[in-house]
């Protein structure tokens, strides 16, 4: 497999009935394929360019914001953290360990709720030092820990869209599909769920079946991510309240375990709808280490 960087899809070339896709690449010219798989983000110029874009203006569902810091002295430097502030709900504040003292600290907030008023981004960031201040949020990262380069925010999508097009020659994964997590606005396990389904449903299709390769691929995307989000909507419908947000603590705390189950639930070490779907279910599959664990812990 070859990997060309840096060469933007300019132009898209297929007609019904054509058993190919031929996309016009920046400095590459003309590339011919039977398919193509869309990955490049929730502005995809290969959704664009088929004409299978979202309504204009589109701004997704979910926006967050976020600093990496460095110089952290508090428990934020061993542990996760999530704060679920009453003024961001169903939005929440998060503070991921990095290695060397560092953080990856930020917030999102679900566009069109009532604590999200435009302009977003611009509110966002006033908000973003106050919520720093915040003395239980400050004392968790530490009084010395300071930024290391300055914020980025960035929109996310989170709704429902055709996942394929040019009659089941092109396939879209990621962002590209809409397919992150409508509670939290996590997407890299569904980018890497959808591209391992995109592939498959290719191979299972063949190189003239493209049809059958779209259908393959919404029906296990369907009978998986589908089965998930549908839980994550309701559950974001519950956190909208004060209310929900606090039983939602109360039960996640109850034991050491529960919550380390829910901090893992919560950002999907495994599938969030696992209950719910028998044919995902493997041994082990909420005991095996998680995706950040302690060094001690490797030589065990």
């Amino acid at each position: 497999m070859k990997v060309f960087d840096g060469h933007g899809l300019s132009a898209v070339e297929w007609q019904p009935g054509d058993d190919t896709i031929r996309l016009l690449v920046t400095g590459l010219d003309t590339v011919t394929a039977r398919y193509a798989i869309g990955a490049d983000g929730m502005w995809s110029p290969l959704r664009k360019a088929l004409g299978a874009a979202d309504e204009p203006g589109y701004l997704g569902e979910w926006h967050a914001f976020r600093q990496y810091f460095t110089g952290v002295n508090g428990p934020a430097a061993t542990q996760m953290w999530v704060w679920f502030e009453e003024d961001l709900l169903p939005g929440y504040v998060w503070s991921f360990p990095l290695p060397d003292g560092r953080l990856n600290v930020g917030y999102g907030v679900q566009r069109g709720s009532k604590r999200a008023p435009e302009p977003l981004g611009k509110r966002m960031r006033q908000l973003w030092p106050e919520i720093l201040a915040r003395p239980h949020i400050r004392d968790v990262l530490g009084h010395d820990a300071v930024p290391e380069a300055p914020h980025k925010a960035w929109p996310i999508p989170a709704r429902d869209t055709p996942l394929t097009a040019a009659g089941g020659r092109a396939l879209f994964v990621g962002d590209a599909a809409r397919a992150t997590d409508p509670m939290t606005g996590e997407g890299i396990g569904q980018a890497l769920d959808t591209g391992v389904h995109a592939a498959a449903a290719i191979l299972a299709a063949g190189a003239m079946r493209p049809r059958s390769a779209a259908v393959h691929y919404q029906r296990e995307v369907q009978r998986t991510l589908a089965v998930d989000n549908r839980l994550a909507e309701a559950l974001s419908r519950a956190l909208r309240h004060r209310k929900g947000a606090r039983g939602a603590i109360r039960l996640s705390g109850l034991t050491p375990w529960t919550r380390r189950s829910f901090a893992r639930w919560l950002f999907e070490d495994y599938p969030r709808a696992l209950a719910a779907t028998p044919s995902r279910w493997r041994r082990g599959a909420l005991s095996s280490p998680g995706a950040f664990f302690d060094s001690a812990e490797r030589g065990r």
